[in-house]
């Protein structure tokens, strides 16, 4: 599959590996800041961004295999491919919220491929609360997809995910590719990589070293609950780093000084 990747300055590879409705446009300023020491890749994942396949609703109803398409071990192909193609060995990589799920099976299926994983949230032990919340989360969400309201889904996010961006900030085409994003989220996603749990056993088995972000302004929202608990059951390290869920473009500059002291750190740990 082809997929669109922002390749950006030269040395060590880093991997950027985007969350839901967002793409690669989401990590622009930090791969700013990155590029003067590292080779930033930044790529939209399937149906993302500037990728023409996304999982409409047409797709959806045409055939249901279509939902197949977006698994995350899928994904995990796509992210090793980019490495392949990209790098000349490999990465560094950084999964954002759902796309630390992502990361952690590319670890698992191409170890060949990762130096190491630094995951902002992603998501990993659920309590019995945590997956009350979720499945509540997911119910209103599949309701917005069977009512095809999916515009109405944007606050749901907000309200869970937190952070300063809002719709007054952005541009008309910003507000376009958000809804395209949400799109394919909504009707690809949602149902696949939402509801994915790696099992915990076999996650113990990743060789290389893993870090795990926790936004300091966002200790209380179940994805960092969720963080911290898978952290503590497999023994990797966690590390605050300041704002909200999506600090990695919200506060892109202390995002990149905190990933560039953290890939420091794990190389003595190789």
């Amino acid at each position: 599959m082809d997929l669109y990747v922002n390749v950006r300055g030269s040395g060590e590879a880093v991997l950027m590996v985007h969350g839901i409705i967002s793409d690669a446009s989401f990590f622009d300023g930090a791969a700013d800041v990155l590029k003067d020491k590292y080779k930033v890749m930044a790529y939209d994942r399937r149906g993302y961004g500037k990728n023409e396949d996304s999982a409409d609703a047409e797709l959806r109803s045409a055939a249901e295999d279509t939902l197949q398409q977006f698994t995350v071990a899928a994904q995990a192909e796509d992210a090793a491919n980019v490495i392949k193609m990209y790098s000349d060995g490999p990465a560094w990589v950084f999964g954002n919220s759902a796309g630390g799920l992502i990361s952690i099976e590319l670890a698992l299926k191409f170890p060949e491929l990762v130096k190491g994983l630094i995951l902002l949230e992603p998501s990993l032990v659920y309590d019995d609360e945590s997956v009350r919340l979720i499945e509540e989360w997911n119910r209103e969400l599949n309701g917005y997809v069977e009512s095809k309201k999916i515009k109405r889904a944007l606050p749901a996010f907000s309200r869970v995910i937190g952070g300063e961006a809002s719709a007054e900030k952005m541009t008309l085409e910003q507000m376009k590719q958000t809804y395209k994003n949400l799109t394919n989220f909504m009707y690809g996603e949602l149902n696949e990589v939402q509801h994915y749990r790696p099992d915990i056993e076999t996650v113990r088995g990743i060789k290389c070293p893993v870090k795990i972000f926790v936004t300091a302004d966002g200790q209380d929202s179940i994805f960092a609950k969720t963080s911290v608990a898978g952290a503590k059951t497999v023994g990797w390290d966690i590390i605050e780093v300041p704002g909200r869920h999506n600090m990695a473009k919200e506060k892109a500059t202390e995002f990149a000084k905190a990933l560039d002291e953290t890939i420091e750190e794990m190389k003595s740990e190789i």
